[in-house]
């Protein structure tokens, strides 16, 4: 069947609906115009623990690097790296993909290794429309970018389920814009980011629907090869400043990240190069938050990799960066509501103007139509027992981030960082939960982190108002700082609420938590990037009192703890 296709995609604000599996999938697109423009002044400290002898021990380490696209420019100055001890041999380094690092080596060390980078650089994103001729499927991929059309271990684009989801998802586009945003608006929708995965490969990723960057990463790349789409994956470092995007005159998306290591991805358009995209939060650009040092085939071209003999010692680093200058100069060209997480992009026009041959798919088998089975008769169950305890919420998360892997006498770093919020600060954050059926809330845990100080914090459950947090509600007991362990990682800190005839009861319906102080208190609340437990507008911040005018990507982990009761009047 040949299509003569010669139309404007005024591709401006997505909002894309289609079948994948009999689920309909739903993402949506914020778009952009403007700019982003940051100077950073970038220190890295890195330490491995030598605890005992080391005969030899040689390192890989990627550098930032230099580069421009059609959105966006990194330029990196004054780059110096320090040793304590002095390496036996230095190499300056290029490897097969352009990327630049230095291998390191160090013979009969016997105490840690300090490694101390700093540099400074400059990162602009220019958001302004683009136009993009490149029909699906791709007809004039050059030879040098055909490279990112093989599978790799950890990149199983020739497996029979990915090729198949790759075909049902892009089935019905006509440009390659059309199938990449397809692609990438299913792993957004249907991918939870989870902490200290077994697995990165993309196969085990599309199996758990679970997965970090470098899982969410290596899945979008694997989707993107069997369709015919160059597609690579991007190391380098996220940082943790906020930005902001407004969404209409009355409230913004608030864009964070943790600072550390990051994956994120760049898709060929053969016309256009290659663009940046975050799958986590952007689309055909990366914010002055993201400082690039690799692009490879998969994960294990773009991080840091270390041996020693006889044994691979620990690592840690300590990120600092200090915005010189910052610049958001934004505004967004439209904007739909849709229950998933908002993802930022500038203005893509794809326009396909050549003649190209599709094969008709085969037809879809309709399922047999199952014989009408009369109901049972309703079973009349008795009132829920009042001493039934449920415990709910956005409850996983991890002790500590893995952000390195030792197998054997080799360890590679894992491209993951923390991520949780100064919630004891000049901002009131909440979280929105819903409660299925009647219970009376007995207490309300999130996971924390405390640094110290002094005073107490509480928690408020308020009604919903519109979408936002109401005013009315109840408060739990007061959580004395001093009564906190303090402890490296994160874990539970309860709030319990009084059990007597004030203790709140909750009638289905949405509630939040609303997280309050006192005093001095230094305290992280953890959270997990995207929207894995509710909708695009159920994470909330305020500087102005009540009007919660903030909309936060991500979700706070909680867990409510109640008792089953029977429905009562609220008064």
């Amino acid at each position: 069947m040949i299509i003569a296709i010669n139309r404007l995609l005024s591709i401006i604000l997505v909002s894309l609906i289609f079948f994948a599996g009999g689920n309909i999938v739903h993402a949506e697109t914020v778009s952009l115009e403007g700019r982003l423009n940051s100077k950073i002044r970038m220190s890295k400290q890195m330490i491995w623990e030598i605890d005992r002898p080391l005969s030899q021990f040689t390192l890989r380490l990627p550098l930032p690097a230099n580069y421009s696209n059609k959105a966006q420019l990194q330029d990196v100055q004054g780059l110096r790296v320090e040793f304590n001890p002095k390496p036996e041999r230095i190499d300056d380094e290029r490897d097969k993909f352009g990327n630049v690092l230095k291998s390191i080596v160090w013979k009969n060390i016997n105490r840690n290794v300090h490694i101390n980078m700093t540099f400074d650089t400059t990162i602009k994103a220019n958001l302004v429309a683009m136009e993009s001729r490149e029909p699906f499927p791709l007809m004039n991929v050059s030879r040098q970018e055909e490279e990112y059309l093989i599978p790799t271990e950890h990149i199983q684009s020739n497996d029979p389920e990915i090729l198949s989801l790759a075909r049902r998802l892009t089935q019905h586009a006509s440009t390659e814009y059309e199938a990449a945003t397809a692609i990438l608006n299913y792993v957004v929708d249907h991918i939870k980011y989870s902490y200290n995965p077994l697995r990165y490969d993309a196969l085990e990723t599309l199996i758990t629907k679970t997965g970090n960057c470098t899982n969410i990463s290596h899945l979008s790349i694997a989707l993107l090869r069997a369709s015919g789409i160059p597609a690579r994956i991007v190391g380098g470092t996220s940082l943790n400043k906020q930005w902001k995007m407004p969404i209409n005159d009355v409230k913004s998306l608030v864009q964070t990240m943790g600072q550390g290591g990051h994956a994120w991805i760049e898709i060929f358009f053969p016309d256009l190069g290659w663009l940046s995209y975050d799958p986590q939060q952007t689309k055909q650009f990366t914010s002055s938050r993201h400082i690039k040092e690799m692009h490879g085939m998969d994960y294990m071209d773009i991080t840091i990799r270390w041996s020693g003999n006889p044994y691979a010692p620990k690592y840690s680093c300590n990120i600092d960066a200090k915005f010189i200058d910052d610049e958001i100069d934004i505004r967004p060209r439209y904007t739909v509501k849709d229950p998933k997480s908002y993802i930022a992009s500038n203005v893509m026009l794809a326009k396909a103007d050549i003649s190209i041959v599709k094969k008709p798919l085969p037809p879809v088998a309709k399922p047999p139509v199952p014989p009408v089975v009369k109901p049972p008769l309703p079973v009349i169950e008795p009132p829920p027992s009042t001493d039934k305890y449920i415990e709910f919420g956005n409850m996983e998360f991890p002790t500590f981030v893995d952000t390195y892997k030792i197998i054997g006498n080799n360890a590679v770093g894992i491209p993951d960082a923390e991520t949780a919020e100064y919630v004891t600060s000049k901002h009131v954050y909440s979280q929105a939960f819903v409660v299925n059926e009647p219970i009376k809330a007995k207490k309300i845990s999130l996971a924390m982190h405390k640094f110290g100080g002094d005073g107490t914090i509480y928690v408020d459950i308020v009604s919903d108002n519109n979408g936002k947090p109401g005013l009315k509600g109840f408060r739990s007991l007061p959580v004395f700082i001093e009564k906190i362990p303090k402890r490296h990682g994160y874990y539970w800190v309860d709030f319990i609420f009084p059990d007597d005839e004030g203790a709140p009861v909750l009638n289905k319906g949405r509630y939040w938590i609303v997280f309050r102080y006192s005093g001095e208190a230094i305290l992280t609340w953890f959270y997990t990037p995207g929207k894995p437990y509710g909708g695009p507008d159920d994470t909330r911040s305020t500087l102005k009192g009540y009007l919660w005018e903030d909309i936060l990507n991500y979700d706070f982990v909680f867990k409510v703890t109640g008792q089953k009761i029977r429905p009562v009047s609220m008064s």
